[in-house]
């Protein structure tokens, strides 16, 4: 008898699955064969069980095929990794033909939430998620990075792009307090595990992010959102190994185009005209840098070119083994990241090694152990000036000095040998850190059913460890000047001062213990989930530093070896306890009326006694309206439509320690008697303030969940509304200066209020439109805008500077009219002292007549965004696969002002080409200044710029080799890929990535990728 089978037949024949379990062991033994297929072709590498001994196992070969020996009457059990498990019955038959379908996201899958699982569907909360599948579609080195425009409420901005420093700033739902705004990060069960950035991506198996009353099972450390981070785990089947590896090329997103040397010489003459004061550089100088042709006396050097690379590398590796039967179940991998800086000759590089082992073993049919152990190095090279001072010594060295003279030596730079392109390399000494990261987690769960079904216990022992070694070098370095009178290059490497050394190290330590007592049954139309759990966590870290200077030379670069003028020590230690007893409900009805409770009683060291616990619940209740009979019948189209509610009372103590007790801080001491030893000395620190406690946020989200048409478009929508109270801010803005307080000695107080507001939208459709072709098309867009509803502002701040009543960002700046053209224009209007044709234009808001600090105004926008949003696209034709995420921002805005990097900048060419002169006198740009100049300087929104954006984020083209072709190599799965990051930005802000949050320009840019890639499994 021949049988082919399909999921819906599959899921009939289960109907009579209790009938059949009690059949089989009176029945004989018969022997299956078949082949297990998907719309592609054969399936290798499928595990196939009989339901009710599982300990009978075999897979499918190359072709698909399998022999198993089972009960005539028996189900067989199909299952692999990414597809539906099927449970076949035999019903007699010798041979199957099985047809397993891809796994779908819907409704009913589970999703992670604060200590334990839920359906999707019975979600009463603000929770998104992202898998790590799609995580791995972008190759940025961060993980952070991956995550942006891939679902809503998740603000995220990128910084930086520095290898071993490029994580992005996140935020959930916006600002809401006026002190830290981080999100709390769980990593498999244990919280303040660090950042979840250097977990390698081929690990993730989830992220999940909880955004309202869900993260107050979190307690006091949960205000400002919660991201769970879930990483892979075995399942039953035979060994499988992973491989994916990719080489990838990266360069700066934008980078400025400055002046060259002719037009800085013009531009500097200029200046001396304006000032009335002689011309640094001759008629002969300007003709010399004008022609070019004498590259020794008269250089120009694009300082840019000259300290950063066209393209630079980076490389992943990833080899996992997973697999399991029926007692233990495992999953292990092992990673490799390298990014190299974007310098020439680069100093700077990073190296990533992990290690993961999550291990689950069945000691029995009720007691479960589970052993997970990570590792990580990580491994940061840089040159001992960092990225900052290296591109701001890149912006201010003139393009008239040379990075290399003619004969190969070096240039000086402006002064003392600080020439960027030799700072970039390292040669000028070195910073190098390594990080030494251990976590640890044994867990067990214990069922409890001879007391009653659904009763269970369950334990966690967490031990987390991290040593950090940091060691700074500075060295002395060649560099010349040219002397044009007599000819020689003059080596400032005796001007450069002594080797000297710093080194430090670290230790960090947590421990977490967790016990849950849970019960999860369902009665008739009735399902109870509940459990009640204590926890404590006690972290712990100390560290020594040592500096030594007068060494002879580098090659020896130990502590010991350095001379004893001017030595130095250091050592701190620092401490935090944590005691929390918590615990949820959740009901259903008819799986229809939904609703679910929490409360957690919190207690932290940080407080004084008395004030040392807290209380935090949460609400949230959701009725599927779909479920409803009158709602079947009269909106057939509308699959899944659930509307969802909370409230939830949640903290944040994330300050300083020990502010409720009196602090003495170490002081230069004092000498006694004769002697010429000092005596070490305390003084006094900031009052204390015992009454300091939590902040505490009182969160409410209402929103609604959707599928239409079966699940071809999904609507989600919420609209949130945080009030924050008892932020911990300082009042000595109020209290004249006269009483001797200030913000060095006195205490902050719990004074503080911020209102945050906004909504998240989700729209996705998702179609299969022939066994062949699928598409899918997502959107997401979050607002989230706050306001400061009380912090302490002196009385005297004009109305239209006050921060109260606005969002807590903003920049406080004159507002500009154009600049002045003629000098009618200045003597007709209100005007800073020595104001000319050529110099902006400020506006006398308060109408004094005169242009002072009173006149200038906040405009309330910054670089963080108040809206974000995402564009997900994607499609996959007979193995050929694209992915698509477009991601932006808006209502964020950035001042960009060269000059205020506090030196003689090299300007961009955009101030150059249309500055105000003489003879171009309706010149849109001020007229030639520099940092001397106290007009043109001054922050204001001439220099504001619009920072809304929509990006590239990440591209993928993949294609996967058809597995009749792979079973050939006896492989499961073969393909290749290339993907992109960052590849294309459309935004006013032309010379600067709009991400970019420095004013000056003086920051290391952000990067995009070309990356070419394989994944293979065995």
């Amino acid at each position: 008898m021949i049988c082919s089978a399909t999921p819906k037949q599959a899921a009939a024949g289960g109907a009579t699955k209790e009938a059949q379990s009690a059949q089989q062991s009176g029945f004989s033994q018969q022997v299956v064969t078949g082949t297990v297929t998907d719309k592609t072709g054969p399936l290798p590498g499928v595990t196939i069980t009989i339901k009710d001994d599982p300990r009978t196992s075999v897979a499918t070969d190359g072709n698909g095929h399998f022999t198993i020996r089972a009960p005539e009457n028996g189900t067989l059990v199909f299952k692999t990794i990414g597809y539906k498990t099927m449970e076949i019955p035999i019903n007699g038959a010798s041979s199957l033909n099985v047809t397993m379908e891809e796994e779908v996201a819907n409704l009913d899958e589970v999703v992670v939430v604060g200590y334990g699982v839920q359906k999707k569907v019975d979600v009463t909360g603000a929770i998104s998620s992202v898998k790590g599948a799609d995580l791995k579609q972008s190759p940025a080195a961060n993980l952070s990075n991956s995550i942006v425009g891939r679902t809503p409420g998740v603000i995220i901005s990128n910084r930086s792009g520095e290898p071993g420093r490029d994580a992005s700033e996140i935020l959930i739902r916006g600002k809401g307090t006026l002190n830290d705004n981080s999100p709390l990060i769980v990593i498999d069960g244990i919280a303040n595990r660090g950042d979840f950035d250097r977990i390698n991506p081929e690990d993730i198996e989830s992220v999940t992010i909880l955004k309202d009353a869900s993260a107050a099972i979190y307690g006091a450390q949960a205000a400002n959102g919660v991201i769970l981070v879930t990483t892979k785990r075995g399942m039953t089947g035979k060994p499988t190994i992973t491989y994916t590896g990719n080489y990838g090329l990266t360069q700066p997103t934008r980078i400025p185009k400055l002046i060259d040397s002719y037009q800085f010489v013009l531009y500097k003459n200029e200046i001396s005209d304006r000032l009335g004061v002689p011309r640094q550089f001759s008629d002969a100088d300007v003709e010399g840098y004008k022609n070019g042709n004498d590259a020794l006396n008269f250089p120009n050097t694009n300082w840019y070119e000259a300290v950063v690379k066209d393209l630079s590398s980076q490389t992943r590796h990833a080899l996992s083994l997973t697999g399991g039967g029926e007692k233990v179940n495992y999953f292990l991998s092992g990673g490799y990241l390298y990014q190299d800086g974007i310098f020439h000759n680069s100093g700077t590089n990073f190296n990533q090694y992990n290690l993961r082992s999550n291990t689950d073993a069945q000691v029995t049919d009720n007691l479960k152990i589970s052993v997970d152990l990570a590792g990580r190095i990580e491994d940061r090279k840089y040159s001992n000036f960092d990225s900052e001072e290296i591109f701001g010594r890149t912006l201010i060295t003139f393009p008239t000095l040379a990075a290399y003279y003619p004969n190969g030596l070096p240039g000086a730079g402006v002064e003392g040998g600080l020439n960027p392109a030799l700072m970039a390399t390292g040669v000028t000494g070195y910073e190098r850190e390594k990080d030494y990261f251990l976590q640890s987690n044994l867990s067990v769960e214990w069922k409890l059913p001879f007391i009653t079904e659904g009763l269970s216990l369950t334990g966690i022992a967490a031990y987390d460890f991290r040593f950090n070694n940091n060691k700074t070098l500075n060295n002395n370095w060649d560099a010349y000047n040219y002397d044009k009178v007599s000819g020689e290059y003059i080596n400032l490497v005796n001007n450069e001062g002594p080797i000297d050394l710093t080194e430090a190290f670290r230790n960090y330590k947590l421990t977490t213990y967790n016990v849950r007592l849970g019960y999860d049954r369902t009665f008739g139309d009735h399902a109870i989930g509940a459990f009640v759990a204590y926890e404590q966590s006690e972290s712990y870290d100390e560290g020594i530093s040592a500096f030594r200077t007068g060494y002879q030379t580098d090659q020896i670069d130990q502590i010991t070896v350095g001379g004893s003028a001017g030595l130095n020590n250091d050592g701190t230690a620092f401490q935090l306890a944590r005691r929390n007893f918590f615990g949820r409900v959740t009901y259903g009805y008819k799986d229809k009326y939904l609703a679910e409770f929490i409360l957690r009683r919190d207690g932290s060291f940080n407080f004084a006694k008395g004030k040392q616990w807290g209380t935090f619940p949460g609400v949230s209740l959701g009725w599927r309206v779909s479920e409803e009979p009158f709602f079947e019948r009269s909106v057939a189209f509308i699959n899944e439509l659930k509307i969802k509610a909370s409230w939830g009372r949640l903290g944040n103590d994330k300050i300083d320690a020990y502010q409720h007790l009196l602090q003495f801080n170490p002081d230069n001491g004092y000498y006694f008697g004769t002697g010429n030893d000092r005596v070490p000395g305390l003084s006094m620190g900031v009052v204390p303030n015992v009454d300091v406690t939590w902040e505490v946020a009182d969160n409410k989200n209402v929103g609604i969940e959707s599928s239409l048409w079966n699940g071809l478009l999904n609507v989600n929508a919420d609209y949130f509304y945080s009030k924050r109270s008892n932020i911990l801010l300082p009042r000595n803005a109020s209290i004249p200066t006269s009483t001797g307080l200030n913000s060095t000695n006195l205490s902050s107080e719990n004074i503080g209020k911020v209102n945050n507001r906004g909504y998240e939208l989700e729209i996705s459709h998702h179609r299969n439109v022939n066994d062949n072709f699928s598409y899918h098309v997502g959107v997401n867009l979050t607002h989230a805008k706050n306001k400061v509803v009380y912090m302490d502002e002196a009385a005297n701040i004009p109305d239209w500077q006050r921060i109260e009543g606005h969002p807590m960002d903003s920049w406080l700046l004159y507002k500009s009219a154009g600049i002045y053209h003629t000098q009618a224009e200045v003597d007709e209007s209100a005007h800073l002292p020595g104001a000319m044709p050529g110099d902006i234009r400020y506006l006398d808001i308060n109408g004094d007549g005169r242009i002072t600090s009173n006149d200038r105004i906040r405009i309330y926008d910054s670089p963080t965004p108040m809206n974000i949003y995402g564009v997900v696209l994607g499609a996959n034709f007979k193995g050929f696969g694209v992915n698509m995420l477009w991601q932006g921002q808006g209502s964020a805005q950035q001042v960009i002002l060269p000059q205020q990097i506090n030196d003689n900048a090299t300007i961009p060419v955009w101030m150059f080409e249309d500055r105000w002169t003489a003879d171009h006198t309706n010149g849109t740009m001020p007229a030639s200044f520099d940092r001397t100049d106290s007009k043109n300087n001054l922050v204001s929104d001439f220099w504001i710029r619009n920072a809304a954006f929509i990006r590239l984020k990440t591209v993928e083209v993949s294609y996967t080799i058809p597995k009749s072709v792979v079973s050939q190599l006896n492989m499961q799965d073969l393909g290749v890929f290339v993907s992109g990051f960052n590849l294309f930005t459309i935004s006013e802000i032309k010379d600067y990535d709009p991400e970019l949050n420095a004013v000056s320009g003086s920051y290391y840019p952000q990067t995009r990728i070309f990356n070419l890639g394989v994944r293979a499994s065995l």
